[in-house]
């Protein structure tokens, strides 16, 4: 019996054996699996993006057809590679009331009581609202940003909205905004005020763009309404630059600077992106590989 048993795992063994052989032979001339098939490349407005758009003759040609479409002058390169100026015009609080306004070197800020629709509990009602008034004292189009307080801004909630561009001022233009609604004796107070001269493509650019509340305080930026075409999308990382911003690396004219020299539709500002103080610089900016 004990002979028996080695005699049937090799016979078993062999069988096997015999098996595998057959199916390898069986299926050695077949041909080898069918690879997968190649991707398909990207799509053209792939490709632009990621590499045409940084060239200079594409970036030329979207200048002059932005240009002919906001039907301003067409900056050649140099220009628009030159430094804009920037103004840091009050730094620190003031207050403001009605009939007494505040001068800067390009501002004049003047507040009013006037009656508009606000909203309260789903029903609309006209009340006195805190009307500030925001004057651009020169002949050159402006990025601004006028920071301002009230005493509860809780009670400002419910207050209308007053439509106008938030972030750009045309030549001699005066603007209104919404402050909050008015209570007796309301006064407001002025935190600061910035301002940068602007080429008019440069301010239709930056007029486009978003008034993001890391940015611009939404209590005061409502209503707002481009010089011409419609609010560009939110294409970068706020997230960036509020990190930037509480690093103080990155601020508010850092930010309009790069706008103020790309179309907001199709480039994005990068958290390396600075102020330019001196020509020569590129076009258009691109993130640093």
């Amino acid at each position: 019996m004990l002979e028996g048993k080695p005699l049937a795992v090799a016979v078993g063994v062999a069988g096997f054996t015999v098996i595998l052989l057959g199916t390898l032979i069986l299926y050695a001339g077949e041909p080898p699996p069918t690879p997968e098939p190649p991707k398909a490349p990207p799509p053209p407005e792939v490709t632009m993006n990621a590499i045409l758009k940084y060239s200079v003759p594409v970036y030329r040609a979207m200048l002059e057809t932005d240009a002919h479409s906001f039907k301003v002058a067409i900056p050649s390169l140099e220009e628009l590679g030159r430094p804009n100026v920037y103004f840091d015009e009050l730094h620190g609080r003031r207050k403001l009331k009605p009939k007494t306004p505040l001068e800067t070197q390009h501002l004049r800020l003047a507040l009013a009581v006037a009656r508009k629709t606000a909203h309260v509990e789903g029903q609309s009602y006209a009340v006195d609202h805190l009307i500030l008034r925001i004057e651009n004292r020169s002949g050159k189009y402006l990025a601004y940003r006028v920071q301002t307080a009230v005493v509860d801004k809780a009670k400002c909630a419910s207050m209308g909205v007053v439509a106008h561009n938030a972030l750009v001022l045309e030549p001699h233009e005066t603007i209104q905004r919404a402050e909050c609604l008015y209570r007796a004796d309301e006064s407001l107070e002025v935190t600061r005020a910035e301002v940068i001269e602007l080429l008019p493509l440069e301010a239709y650019y930056v007029s486009r763009l978003p008034p993001n509340p890391i940015l611009y305080d939404a209590r005061t930026s409502g209503g707002h309404v481009p010089l011409a075409g419609t609010v560009c999308p939110q294409t970068f990382s706020w997230r960036e630059i509020q990190e930037g911003l509480d690093k103080q690396v990155i601020g508010w004219k850092d930010v309009i600077d790069f706008y103020a020299r790309h179309n907001c539709d199709e480039y994005s500002f990068f958290k390396d992106y600075r102020f330019r103080t001196t020509p020569g610089d590129p076009l258009p900016a691109r993130p640093l590989d």
